[in-house]
């Protein structure tokens, strides 16, 4: 199955408000995305972006809204983990300054 180019915009746009989201350390879930992208279309005048958000929405919208195994869908990022509780990162990021170490010293 190929996703449109419009579909492909939306999706963007989706991603976009899932940031906004997490920078503000709201919760997130299918109806506070699509009615953060009504309060974006609201203050938008570009009218190649709003038709992105447009669609953002209606694919939202168009989803089955799915339940997650403990009755709600939404992730609550108070308590997700962070970088610094996630086992690999710490591993990642050792690896990570090594190989730019190796690099510097040739």
């Amino acid at each position: 199955m190929s996703i449109s180019d419009e579909d492909k915009k939306g999706y963007i746009a989706i991603g976009e408000a899932v940031i906004s989201h997490i920078f503000e350390k709201e919760e997130v879930s299918r109806e506070s995305l699509i009615l953060r992208l009504e309060k974006q279309a609201g203050q938008e005048t570009d009218e190649d972006y709003l038709a992105e958000i447009g669609q953002a929405r209606k694919i939202l919208e168009n989803l089955e809204q799915t339940q997650a195994p403990h009755g709600d869908n939404v992730v609550n990022l108070e308590f997700s983990r962070t970088a610094e509780q996630h086992p690999s990162s710490d591993r990642q990021l050792r690896e990570e300054g090594d190989e730019q170490d190796e690099a510097k010293n040739g």
